[in-house]
């Protein structure tokens, strides 16, 4: 069967370049979790001179950064407890349980990007899969969010004023948003798919 759907050479390119930045941002989504455990919260400020420097309160909740800031001596507390290594191993795999479904989002994304700019071959029917894991990625990643954000939350717990606890954050607005979004891009590539075998099948029966 002939590939019918085809791209002006122009806007092939386009796709072909616009995949290959989803691709490397995607492998700087993988490459975060190793940045958080060795230098938690990296902030680049021009208070004193512009700089990187790493700020661990950065990845607490606002309420709880306030109370860090008000206790006496709590962020050097909290620095203190971040840098232990067992800490610093818990950053880097709760930070991965966000970071894994996004980056196969991202990958999917920009292969299917890449397959549609393709110059030869069934591009449409090469791209539809990879777009169908994106979608599936991005509804692992819409319940990776609030999982990911409280395992850090309770992780660093003991480096706060409260001290140690078990913190469970759900913003059902946020999930139910980005789950939605996700089973609609499913939904789309899934009947896509289906009249494209239609389409193949009719051709074959001619």
């Amino acid at each position: 069967m002939p590939d019918l759907y085809s791209l002006p050479p122009k806007k092939a390119r386009v796709c072909r370049i616009a995949g290959a930045i989803f691709l490397v941002f995607a492998a700087v989504t993988l490459v975060e979790p190793v940045v958080l455990s060795i230098w938690p919260a990296p902030t680049f400020g021009c208070a004193e001179g512009c700089h990187w420097k790493s700020r661990p309160i950065a990845m607490l909740d606002d309420d709880v950064q306030a109370e860090v800031e008000a206790a006496p001596g709590g962020e050097a507390k909290l620095a203190i407890y971040i840098d232990r290594s067992v800490v610093r191993a818990g950053i880097f795999g709760v930070s991965l349980i966000d970071s894994l479904p996004f980056a196969a989002l991202l990958m999917g994304v920009g292969i299917a990007l890449r397959r549609l700019g393709s110059a030869r071959g069934n591009r449409l029917g090469q791209a539809l899969p990879w777009l169908r894991r994106a979608s599936l990625a991005a509804i692992l990643w819409a319940f990776a969010q609030p999982i990911s954000q409280s395992l850090m939350a309770s992780l660093l717990s003991p480096g706060t004023p409260e001290g140690e606890y078990w913190y469970f954050m759900v913003d059902f607005v946020d999930v139910g948003t980005g789950l939605m979004l996700a089973i609609a891009a499913y939904a789309a590539v899934w009947a896509l798919e289906g009249g494209l075998k239609a389409q193949r099948d009719l051709d074959e029966f001619v």
